[in-house]
């Protein structure tokens, strides 16, 4: 089944400047990993839907098995009031196929947890089972106990702690962020991906999850909402032809809320190029990212 780490984030923290994950339990922050933030994903579910105790919750606790020189660490395991456990989980980059190796793995584990339910998950796709005896049976559906109990909204704050924007937005590009997240990020069917851009300056903030849409041509456009250390919230599309990003357009919002003239810039092969995002563009915080992607794919055309 799709997974629920689909439609929740991990929670950001920049430190010196850095952009880390933000581990909410264990009060740490850690490097940007696949595995890591398909763990932190699905812990937010367990926690804001399922509304399970984050003090019931408990990451890479050693396990000592029969044959092994040295200790496994599990993922998550969860705890019922009892604190006896209740699920244990185990996490794949999403690129990690999910297969017989990762159900034996994470039962091998069980042999000294103990949990009556097993997840195996690479943030796009959950398998569950359940514990009976010796018997491990697939799950064809969520069980009952971890379904969604709780009813929440994905406010700025929300937003905000997982690193899509930053406080202290004018109340009309706070509007227009926190409607474009729910728009572009909020169904777990979407093509959402994490890219990381390491070589761009870190005040373009592109590292990030984005929106992928497919044009014409082999031609695609990523879209992302981003903050960076500084506080400012950007708006960036990246324009990636056959396979290779070619431009990215970037767009400082708290730039525009001051009709700043110049708070777009294009950057490409051939250099950067500061332009009007209202008159050049279009942009404006009564529109719909939705409808401007084929604009934002023009102009980096233009550009590249």
């Amino acid at each position: 089944m799709l997974s629920k780490a689909l439609s929740h984030y991990p929670q950001f923290r920049f430190r010196d400047g850095e952009k880390r994950l933000w581990n909410p339990i264990l009060k740490k922050t850690f490097a940007i990993r696949p595995e890591e933030q398909v763990r932190l994903a699905l812990v937010d579910y367990l926690i804001l839907e399922a509304g399970m105790s984050a003090s019931r919750i408990s990451f890479e606790s050693p396990v000592k098995l029969p044959g092994d020189k040295s200790s496994s660490r599990t993922d998550i395991i969860c705890y019922n009031n009892e604190f006896k456990p209740q699920l244990l989980v185990e996490c794949k980059a999403p690129d990690i196929k999910l297969d017989e190796k990762a159900a034996i793995q994470v039962a091998r584990y069980n042999q000294k947890v103990g949990a009556p339910y097993l997840l195996i998950s690479n943030g796009t796709l959950d398998f569950w089972f359940e514990v009976e005896g010796e018997e491990v049976k697939l799950l064809p559906e969520l069980p009952e106990i971890f379904q969604p109990t709780k009813e929440f909204s994905k406010d700025s704050e929300y937003w905000a702690e997982r690193g899509f924007t930053a406080p202290g937005l004018s109340q009309e590009a706070e509007v227009f962020v926190v409607q474009s997240c729910k728009n572009l990020f909020n169904e777990p069917h979407q093509p959402v991906k994490y890219l990381g851009f390491d070589d761009f300056p870190p005040e373009f903030a592109l590292a990030h999850y984005y929106r992928i849409f497919g044009l014409k041509e082999n031609r695609r456009v990523g879209v992302a909402l981003s903050v960076n250390a500084s506080g400012d919230t950007r708006l960036n599309a990246v324009l990636n032809e056959n396979g290779a990003n070619t431009a990215f357009l970037t767009i400082s919002l708290d730039a525009v809320a001051e009709n700043e003239k110049q708070a777009a810039e294009v950057h490409s092969g051939k250099g950067a190029q500061k332009l009007d995002p209202v008159e050049e563009i279009g942009f404006g915080f009564g529109r719909k990212i939705e409808d401007l992607v084929t604009v934002f794919h023009d102009v980096m055309s233009r550009y590249s």
